[in-house]
């Protein structure tokens, strides 16, 4: 969009793009997550065994889980919510696990013990509850990548569900995640379908006019004290960079990562220009107001093309992008014109 606004303020036509395919590497990290989390997912169970005298449709599910640490003594528990009359429940919830990732148990504890579940058969009146089978999920996985997915129904496998040592049939999915690995960066090589659109020409040829001079600038494009011009830009749009730009830094710092110092000059580039803008449509005559509305009128048609090439082309989110600018643009006209 960087590229569309300055070929825009210099009057050049919509710059031409194309597809290409770039493959890269990347650290997959989960940076949501503090170096003391561990998230543990519960997905579901598949074709769970049925206790004899109940059918599948009248089974009652939960699973409960133990992880030992900082100790047995100390685990951590929990249990899912019962999903009822099925013998394939989805659960879908997700616990929060506290861990220390330099702590000698806990590297002992992955390596060794991992986390039980049990899923179990809720007992109704004057019923107890009924174990359908045990699993074993080991998480020595965790040393080199920062999630474990499971799905395994082999007999003596991590996160098969047993009876005793012998396969009841059922599986259960469950996946667990950490900030990154214990010991080394996660790296995955990715390849992706990219829009790369043309860079804008670095000198535009000057209309004929007498040698050596520059073609005159409007005066309601001129900053006050200045003989350099200024485009004026909607204010709407601006103001929808600001907020994006202010949650992208609120992210990184969420993550605990440095602002890339070209976001936050972006960022600065985006207050200067609104405020000088602002001022300069409060102080100024009714001419820069006039001016100010036929650039939004420039603007509208730009996005307006610009939504339909990007479209045409098959990029769907930058024309998305596009055409939610065309519309903060013709909002802000409607407005003017009241």
């Amino acid at each position: 969009m960087e590229t569309l606004k300055q070929a825009f303020a210099r009057g050049l036509p919509t710059p031409t793009a194309r597809f290409e395919q770039r493959t890269f590497s990347v650290i997959k990290i989960f940076p949501d997550l503090s170096s003391n989390d561990m998230l543990l997912f519960i997905v579901k169970g598949i074709n769970l065994p049925t206790p004899p005298g109940l059918s599948p449709g009248d089974l009652d599910v939960f699973v409960r889980f133990d992880f030992p640490y900082p100790n047995v003594e100390e685990a951590q528990k929990d249990k899912t919510s019962v999903i009822k009359n099925t013998d394939s429940p989805e659960f879908k919830e997700q616990f929060k696990l506290c861990i220390n990732r330099s702590h000698r148990g806990f590297r002992r504890a992955i390596q060794t013990k991992g986390i039980k579940f049990e899923v179990v058969h809720k007992g109704g009146l004057f019923k107890t509850d009924r174990v359908l089978g045990t699993a074993q999920l080991k998480l020595d996985a965790l040393e080199t990548a920062c999630e474990v997915r499971e799905i395994l129904e082999a007999p003596l496998t991590p996160t098969q569900v047993l009876d005793g040592r012998r396969p009841t049939g059922g599986r259960l999915e469950v996946t667990v995640r950490i900030r990154e690995p214990l010991t080394a960066q996660q790296l995955e090589t990715t390849t992706e379908r990219w829009l790369a659109i043309d860079p804008v020409p670095a000198a535009v040829p000057a209309v004929a006019g007498p040698k050596g001079k520059a073609p005159p600038v409007p005066a309601a494009m001129r900053e006050p004290g200045s003989r350099s011009a200024r485009p004026l830009h909607s204010l709407s749009v601006l103001a929808f960079d600001q907020e994006r730009l202010e949650r992208k830094i609120l992210a990184f710092r969420q993550a605990r990562r440095p602002v890339p110092p070209e976001v936050a000059q972006q960022y600065q580039d985006v207050i200067q220009r609104s405020q000088w803008q602002r001022a300069q449509l409060e102080q100024g005559g009714p001419g820069i107001r006039r001016e100010y509305m036929a650039q939004l009128e420039r603007q509208l048609q730009f996005y307006t093309e610009a939504a339909r090439r990007l479209g045409n082309d098959g990029s769907r989110e930058a024309a998305k992008e596009a055409l939610y600018r065309r519309n903060l643009v013709e909002s802000e006209l409607q407005r003017l014109r009241r």
